[in-house]
């Protein structure tokens, strides 16, 4: 008995060696020093620990851009760890969106790299409940909209000078067929997500209005209905649902061949992962 007590204490002693291990190597990996190459395009992904931001960081990897995947917890993000070992031009940084310090401090970080294609993808959906007439709650309101509206806005304004600097000169933001008011006349949930996507909308454009003439695109994409986290949350059980490597793939495409021309022809409009523009 004594020697079954012994064992398990050495086991337990050995699983505990091995996790204070990998999160110091996770901790190690998220601070790490930046790994630019000045000859390649650079991406900055908010929200890459998981879903389609993650392989949106991993399908530009694979392509040889520098990659700066930002998530809230990147000690934790053990997915976007293990791609950085894989890949030795993912940058993975620690970004709460909403924190306008460490917005700041970020992009101090990274002050004369340019950032060809930045890329606003953080999201949440928000607790479904308190988004129901007759249950609509404050602090839900305040934090869906903290995340989905505002904080795409705080992040282009602190990295502007990084885009403007670059070849590509892109800013692209993440809306969702549910910010449509056509498409989601009929529905009655969702009220907080899909109004900071439509406020989203209507940020995005007047952003590429302000930005126009520094030669700066500022534009909208849509996912489609992807497996992800964020669409089990809201209950979805429908059919054609695609994989987040099937979304990021047909989403690179799109936004390598944003223009002007494009945005101009599409009224500025959010254009979907099936290349459908999306109306307002």
């Amino acid at each position: 008995m004594n020697v079954f007590k012994s064992n398990q204490i050495k086991s337990l002693l050995f699983m505990a060696v091995v996790f204070v291990l990998a999160l110091s190597d996770a901790k190690v990996i998220a601070n790490a020093a930046p790994t630019i190459d000045q000859e390649k395009p650079t991406v900055l992904i908010t929200g890459s620990n998981r879903g389609i931001g993650l392989s949106l960081a991993q399908n530009y990897a694979e392509q040889g851009w520098n990659v700066i995947a930002t998530c809230r917890k990147p000690n934790k993000a053990m997915d976007l760890i293990s791609l950085k070992k894989e890949y030795s031009n993912v940058n993975i940084e620690e970004l709460d969106v909403t924190s306008q310090d460490q917005i700041i401090a970020l992009a101090n970080k990274y002050d004369g790299i340019p950032i060809d294609v930045l890329l606003n993808n953080a999201g949440i959906l928000g607790e479904v409940q308190d988004q129901v007439f007759g249950g609509l709650n404050d602090q839900t309101f305040n934090r869906v909209f903290a995340v989905n509206t505002l904080a795409p806005l705080k992040v282009s304004e602190a990295f502007i000078d990084h885009v403007s600097m670059s070849q590509q000169k892109k800013i692209v933001s993440m809306t969702s067929g549910l910010g449509s008011m056509q498409i989601t006349a009929n529905q009655s949930y969702f009220y907080f997500y899909r109004m900071s996507k439509a406020a989203l909308n209507m940020g995005v454009v007047a952003m590429n209005a302000s930005l126009r003439k520094q030669g700066v695109i500022s534009a909208l994409i849509a996912p489609g209905q992807v497996d992800t986290k964020l669409l089990a949350e809201s209950g979805y059980r429908g059919p054609n649902k695609i994989t987040p490597d099937e979304s990021a793939k047909s989403l690179i495409k799109i936004i390598d061949a944003l223009t002007q021309e494009t945005l101009k022809e599409n009224g500025n409009k959010a254009i979907n992962v099936d290349e459908r523009v999306l109306p307002w």
